[in-house]
């Protein structure tokens, strides 16, 4: 499948002026072109500065599935794979804690790096997971968004890697071998942009790839590398942690500190060590559905597997949607 992106065309808005008094024809035609001029700007960077991610399919594919499920269907199924999920899992390690135990404890945490008391929709967030024989060692932590970033312009930017940005979205730092490319004289403490370099098609046909060598230098101009493919993949901002020759001179070290994420998720890095670590849901339960009593067939397993998980996906969609 292909991961191309559409270029956003910029919009121009277009004001009308009226005026009580009379004016010099050419001051208003001067006015109208300033105003044109400063609308469009600021129409193309609220367009370039966001996330809009844009999933293009393999032709044949695509025409597959809009038959299979209908084109607003399927419209919606690509829209929502662009983005992350907005909830971690989390599964607790039931020879040293509980469920209950867990989530007691986490809010204890939350409470203490804000600094106040628990608020309602704090609480809200934790909770067990619902399905019987899970919901003893399976809780969930809701995240939110997509947020409104309101970027410096220009901004101060530095390009990661696809892999990097699928784990910041996930509430992760940005990390040193994550960085491709950043802007020109960033020091530590700087305000950087956080854009995204999805890999492309070579153009020989000889696979995919970023196509930038790393530690390219970002000018803020046209010419940049992936400019315009870059256009609807800002993630987020923060904080360079720092410089620019650091961020490639070193092998390891955070190299921002995010603070304003597209979508806000806790990392859990380091949080309650060896009581719990994150696991995705369906591996969860294929390891639960196959825990079957001694004495059944490898084919009675799985196809008791099937029907189980069958029974559920459509429950677990709703919940976690």
């Amino acid at each position: 499948m292909k991961r191309r992106r559409d270029l956003v065309g910029t919009l121009s808005c277009l004001r009308c002026f009226f005026s009580l008094t009379k004016k010099d024809p050419n001051t208003t035609k001067r006015k109208r072109a300033m105003e044109d001029s400063s609308s469009s700007s600021s129409s193309s960077s609220s367009e370039r500065y966001c996330y809009n991610p844009i999933l293009r399919w393999n032709p044949q594919v695509e025409d597959y599935f809009i038959k299979a499920y209908g084109s607003d269907h399927f419209s919606r199924i690509s829209k929502a794979l662009t983005r992350p999920s907005c909830y971690s899992c989390i599964r607790v390690n039931t020879l040293k804690s509980t469920s209950d135990a867990v989530i007691q404890k986490l809010l204890t945490i939350i409470k203490e790096e804000e600094g106040g008391s628990e608020s309602e929709s704090e609480i809200g967030r934790i909770s067990k997971c619902e399905f019987p024989g899970l919901e003893d060692y399976v809780v969930f932590y809701r995240g939110s968004g997509p947020h409104v970033i309101d970027y410096a312009r220009p901004p101060k930017e530095i390009i990661v890697s696809r892999k990097c940005a699928e784990a910041v979205l996930r509430g992760a730092q940005v990390y040193v071998p994550g960085v491709i490319a950043c802007s020109a004289h960033v020091e530590k403490g700087d305000v950087i942009a956080v854009s995204v370099g999805v890999e492309q098609p070579a153009l020989d046909g000889g696979g995919w790839g970023i196509g930038i060598t790393r530690g390219t230098v970002l000018l803020g101009f046209k010419t940049d590398p992936y400019y315009f493919e870059r256009n609807g993949l800002y993630i987020g901002q923060g904080t360079a942690m720092m410089s620019r020759a650091g961020m490639f001179r070193v092998s390891e070290g955070i190299a921002v500190d995010m603070s304003n994420r597209v979508y806000e998720l806790p990392s859990f890095h380091d949080v309650l060590e060896g009581e719990i670590f994150l696991q995705n849901l369906p591996s969860i339960v294929t390891a639960h559905a196959l825990a079957c009593p001694g004495g059944f067939p490898v084919m009675e397993i799985a196809y008791r597997s099937l029907q189980w998980l069958s029974s559920i996906s459509w429950s677990l969609h709703v919940v976690l949607r």
